[in-house]
C-alpha cells in the first residue's frame, strides 16, 4: 500500500504568468505597434505630452544678439518764422530822387547846295558844296520822388513833425537844385555847316553833328546834377 503524502498548495505560479503577460500586453498597447522597431524609434511622447505641446504658444526665435531693424526717417527742410522790425535810433536818414528824361530834335535852314570836286567814294557829278545852318533842339523833363511822414507810421507825433519839417526846407530843395541841373540841357542851338561831300552822305553827315551835340549837352547837364551828390540828410528824432 503505497503511502499516503500530504500535498502543500501550489505555488501561485500561474497567476503570477498570468499577471505578466498582463502587463506585458499593457505596455505592448501603450507603445503601439512598436514591437519589433528599434528603441530609439519607440520612444515617442505620450499623447498627454503631444496634446499639451500642440496647445502651447508658437515657439519664438530668441532675440538676443538680433538688432531691431527700424525704419529712418527723411532729412527735413523748412524755414522759421520770419520777422521785421525797424529801428531809427536818435537819427533818421532821408533822401529824394530825381528822375530826368532827355529828348532832342533837329532841322537844317538856308540850305545852299553847288557842286564841287575832291570827293572821294562817289562820282564827280554828286561831289557838292553845301552851306546852311543846323538848328539842334533840346528838352528835359524832370521828375522828383520826395519820401512821406506816411512810410514811416512807428514815428510819433513829434518826430513825424521834425521828418515832415526835414522834407519840405532841407530835401525838397535840394532836389530843386538836381532839377536845375538837368534844365541846363534844355535849349536850342543853331550851329552854320560848310561841307564838301557827295551828295549820299549829306543826311548821315547832319546827323552826326546833332548828336555830337547832344552828347555834350547832356553830359554837361548830368555832370551838374552829380556835382550835387553825395547828399544825406539825418533827421534828429530825439524829441
Amino acid at each position: 500500500m503505497r503511502p499516503v503524502f500530504a500535498t502543500k498548495p501550489r505555488p501561485t505560479y500561474r497567476r503570477s504568468l498570468h499577471r505578466r503577460r498582463a502587463a506585458r500586453q499593457d505596455n505592448l498597447q501603450a507603445l503601439g505597434s512598436t514591437v519589433g522597431m528599434p528603441l530609439f524609434l519607440q520612444r515617442q511622447p505620450s499623447a498627454a505630452n503631444v496634446t499639451q505641446q500642440d496647445e502651447s504658444e508658437p515657439e519664438t526665435l530668441p532675440t538676443s544678439g538680433i538688432q531691431n531693424i527700424v525704419e529712418p526717417l527723411p532729412n527735413l527742410e523748412g524755414e522759421g518764422e520770419s520777422y521785421t522790425t525797424v529801428v531809427y535810433g536818435n537819427s533818421l536818414r532821408l533822401q529824394g530822387r530825381t528822375r530826368a528824361r532827355f529828348s532832342n530834335s533837329f532841322l537844317t535852314e538856308n540850305v545852299v547846295t553847288a557842286p564841287a570836286e575832291g570827293c572821294e567814294g562817289c562820282r564827280a557829278s554828286n561831289c557838292v558844296h553845301v552851306t546852311g545852318t543846323l538848328v539842334s533842339t533840346f528838352t528835359v523833363t524832370t521828375t522828383v520822388t520826395l519820401p512821406s511822414v506816411a512810410d514811416f507810421p512807428h514815428l510819433t507825433s513829434c518826430q513825424q513833425q521834425r521828418v515832415q519839417d526835414a522834407i519840405d526846407t532841407v530835401l525838397a530843395p535840394h532836389e530843386q537844385q538836381h532839377v536845375s541841373a538837368f534844365q541846363t540841357y534844355n535849349g536850342t542851338v543853331s550851329p552854320p555847316f560848310d561841307l564838301t561831300i557827295c551828295r549820299g552822305r549829306f543826311a548821315a553827315q547832319i546827323q552826326a553833328m546833332h548828336n555830337s551835340l547832344q552828347s555834350s549837352r547832356r553830359s554837361a547837364a548830368q555832370g551838374a546834377s552829380d556835382a550835387l551828390d553825395p547828399f544825406h540828410f539825418d533827421v534828429d528824432l530825439n524829441c
